[in-house]
Order: C-alpha cells, then sequence, then structure tokens
C-alpha cells in the first residue's frame, strides 16, 4: 500500500507532521487499512494460526469506535471492492507473497518467538465480512466500493472538510485539504479529556520541507514506484547525500532532482509531463505506459463502474452482498484469498469446488470462470465451468428460500407463490414483530380476498394459510 519507505521517510523528519488532538470532528477512514491494524497490532496478538480470533477482533474494533464516539469523533468508513481488470498481474503477485507468509505461519510452531521484523502478517479469511457486522450492528456509516477505495475517500474527505485516517501512504500525495492521519500515530487508547493524541500529515508542509512543485507530487509518487512501477531503483539512491537505507535515499535523490527542475512557465499538465520525462531520461530508461497511468490516478480520481444492476450495487455498497459478485461478473474472475494450512496438501478451497461452480452459474449465467488458487506451493489458473440450475430447480431453491414446508398440492398454481410468501411474512412477523412486518402480513391477505379474476369472482384463501 503506498510508496515503499515513505513512511519511514516522514518519521525521519518529525516538521513534517504536527502534533494535533482529535475531538468533536468528522472523519473519513480507509475500512481495509482500519481492519487489517487492529488485527495485527492490538495489545493482545490476535490468532492468525488457527483460523482467526474472531470475539477478540470485534472487542478490538467496538472498543476502537466506542473511543471515536467518546471523543464525539464522527466516522465515516469506505471499503474497497471488486480488484479490477487492470491489475490482474499485481494481484497475482500479491496473492503469491500472502501464500509464502501463510506457509511461514503454518510451520512455524505455537509459542515460537520469531524476530518482529521479520514475523508475517495474515489476516484470517473472514476478518473483512466480521468488521463489516460489526459497522451495521453499531449503525457506523459505510460504503462497500465497487472498485478501490482511494479516489472516494479522497473525494469524501474533501467535500465534507474532514481528514483521512489510514496507513496507506498514497494519501500523502493526494491534496487532501484537511491532511492525513497514519494509524500507527492515531493513539486512541491513550485518549484523554475527550480527545485523541495524532499527528497530522499535509502536503502542503512536505512541498514546503523539500522545495517542491505541489503539481509534482504525483510525478514522484509514479516514479518512486506505488501499486505500478518503480524507476532508477540504484541511480537516484547513489546521486543523495543523505544518510540512511539504500531505498530511503532514493527517495531523497528523487525529491531532490524533482525539486530542482525548472518549469515555471508551463501549466500542472506540462509541468508533469516535462518532469517524467526528464526523470526517464536522467535514468536512461524507455518511458513506460504505466507512469503516465500512475500519475493519472492521482490527478484525476475515478470510481470504478460497473455493468450491475443498479439493486445489486446497491446492496453491495450497503455490505449486503460480498465484492466477489462484482470479479466475477464483470471480470469472471475469482482469487481465493491465502489460508494458513497444510502446503502439502491440496488447497482447503478444494472442498467447496462444487458449491462455487453453482455460484459462477447464478451469477453469469453459466459461463467459464476463473480461479486462482495455490497447488502445493505454486499459484495454478483453473477453468472453471458454472453450473447453472434447470428452472425447475430455481423454483424449487426459490420455494425453500421462503420457508415453504406446505403442501402445495390443492392449491391452485396462479396461487402457489402467493401463498409461499404469506407463509413467509406470518413466520417472519413471529421472530420479527415489527409494524411494517404486520402491514405487509396484512396487504398481502386483503390482496387475497379483493382480488378477481372475473366479475363476482374473488378468491378466499385464508383457510390454506391458517388451517383450523
Amino acid at each position: 500500500m503506498g510508496i515503499l519507505k515513505l513512511e519511514d521517510l516522514l518519521d525521519q523528519i518529525p516538521s513534517l507532521c504536527e502534533e494535533v488532538n482529535i475531538e468533536k470532528t468528522g472523519l473519513i477512514i480507509d475500512g481495509a487499512a482500519l481492519y487489517y491494524f487492529l488485527y495485527y497490532y492490538s495489545n493482545l496478538k490476535l490468532d492468525q494460526r488457527c483460523g482467526g480470533d474472531y470475539p477478540g477482533f470485534k472487542d478490538e474494533v467496538c472498543n476502537f469506535f466506542k473511543t471515536l464516539q467518546d471523543c464525539e469523533v464522527t466516522p465515516y468508513v469506505f471499503l474497497d471492492g471488486g480488484s479490477g481488470s487492470d491489475k490482474r498481474e499485481h494481484l497475482v503477485s500479491h496473492l503469491k507473497k500472502k501464500l509464502e507468509k501463510a506457509k511461514t505461519v503454518a510451520e512455524t510452531e505455537l509459542g515460537c518467538t520469531v524476530r518482529k521484523r521479520y514475523r508475517p502478517n495474515v489476516l484470517p479469511p473472514l476478518v473483512r465480512d466480521v468488521f463489516i457486522e460489526i459497522l451495521k450492528e453499531k449503525d457506523i456509516e459505510f460504503k462497500q466500493c465497487l472498485g478501490e477505495a482511494d479516489p472516494e475517500i479522497f473525494s469524501a474527505a474533501n467535500q465534507n472538510q474532514c481528514a483521512v485516517l489510514s496507513i496507506d501512504t498514497d494519501f500523502c500525495i493526494y491534496d487532501v485539504h484537511k491532511g492525513f492521519l497514519h494509524l500507527k500515530h492515531f493513539e486512541w487508547k491513550r485518549k484523554k479529556d475527550g480527545k485523541i493524541p495524532a499527528k497530522l500529515y499535509t502536503r502542503s508542509k512536505f512541498c514546503e520541507h523539500f522545495k517542491l512543485d505541489p503539481a509534482l507530487m504525483p510525478v514522484f509518487a509514479s516514479i518512486a514506484g506505488n501499486d505500478c512501477s518503480r524507476l532508477g531503483k540504484e541511480i537516484f539512491a547513489n546521486e543523495s547525500s543523505s544518510p540512511g537505507q539504500n531505498d530511503i535515499k532514493r527517495l531523497y535523490g528523487m525529491l531532490t532532482f524533482l525539486s530542482k527542475l525548472k518549469l515555471d512557465s508551463c501549466n500542472d499538465s506540462v509541468k508533469r509531463e516535462q518532469a517524467l520525462q526528464n526523470a526517464v531520461n536522467h535514468v536512461r530508461e524507455i518511458e513506460d505506459r504505466s507512469f503516465k497511468l500512475s500519475i493519472q490516478k492521482y490527478v484525476e480520481p475515478t470510481k470504478t463502474d460497473s455493468e450491475l444492476p443498479l439493486w445489486v450495487l446497491q446492496k453491495i455498497e450497503r455490505g449486503e452482498l460480498t465484492t466477489f459478485v462484482i470479479n466475477i461478473v464483470d471480470q469472471k474472475t475469482m482469487i481465493l484469498p491465502a489460508l494458513v494450512e497444510d502446503f502439502s496438501q491440496p488447497s482447503s478451497y478444494t472442498a467447496a469446488y462444487c458449491i462455487r461452480q453453482y455460484f459462477y452459474g447464478l451469477l453469469t449465467g453459466g459461463q467459464m470462470c476463473t480461479e486462482y488458487d495455490r497447488d502445493r506451493e505454486e499459484i495454478k489458473d483453473k477453468r472453471v465451468p458454472s453450473i447453472l440450475l434447470s428452472s425447475d430447480d430455481q423454483k424449487q431453491l426459490q420455494l425453500e428460500r421462503l420457508h415453504e414446508t406446505l403442501d402445495l398440492g390443492n392449491i391452485p398454481d396462479h396461487l402457489k407463490l402467493p401463498v409461499c410468501v404469506t407463509v413467509f411474512w406470518f413466520k417472519r412477523l413471529q421472530h420479527h414483530p415489527k409494524p411494517e412486518t404486520v402491514h405487509c402480513l396484512h396487504a398481502l391477505l386483503l390482496g387475497f380476498m379483493y382480488h378477481h379474476d372475473s366479475p363476482g369472482k374473488s378468491h378466499w384463501v385464508t383457510w390454506y394459510i391458517f388451517p383450523r
């Protein structure tokens, strides 16, 4: 996430961040960053080896949002959605790294002390789902995006004049008006007098320190290396006189190089184009399209589009449907998350292969899909034929979904579905006695009583539903 070693560079220069106390404000939260951070860095090290410690994780999340409430901080959470087709190679590479970590965790004996620097972290498979359920339970506003959440986080932050809370240093590059709060320095467990100590980063202070034109920040991000690319791995480092590791020296070298460019008479777009060309020529590399795409990501962040029906998109945004739906419908692809397991054995996902075939069939109408999973220690892509239910099977599934247990043999065909719907609402009334549930049931019954197939003829079907 973000630019390699930029976080370390910021830590080396304390003046780049302002110490603040957070209270009585809105806060835009990067949801993925938050649940990763809370799971990995809780006071009690939460289990990653034996399936996950979800009760412990829930306590940590609830305590976090309780602290915000106590300090009158109003959170709004954004979550990443589908992966998108333009990052397939990156996602497969990312899966490979996660599988390597999962294997290390699986092979590390319980109670074994591993040096913190080399201790891998693997997120248990249901952490995200538990996190979303907690947000719903606590009535915390959130939105599950269709693609990467960064553009919507940036837009919401500036629209609502709020700071962004994340661990992603990409928010150092975006022009977030109210600044960026890194979770590492957001000391919510040390709140005092209704205030949370934190460190606030602003792009303007960064540019002022390095004497860099703010218009060139996206160029710096692009050539420094983020999700897309890295440029001049050694040349900029060798030209830097700053102390420290090569990766940090390299960032210093790039910032110094960009700050010395004379581009005053150009507009921002031309400045960026010329600065990129100068950087590429300086390290004698052929310009790659990925650099320009990366720059554009910061200049004009765009939301992800999808051809899914509106009602499906709304359910995804509310967290009622998994974002896997987007990947399957739009990309016909499923990247199965890494699990901590015995890598000498077949993947655990093999057990649910047939279930996923039906899942793909429901979403694609029977089209072929591609799965990425491990085969021993290697990642393999596999073409998976989806299974589409017949119309009779679909009808039976719908009846089961409506909790139908009656014998429908004596009920006219055109009334079977209404009867099942009524039974569903009646049973729901027993467990959820809300006024709207009662109204739905009454409306259905009245509809039956006064529905006419022909003049003077009406159906009284209540005895089918509630036998005396």
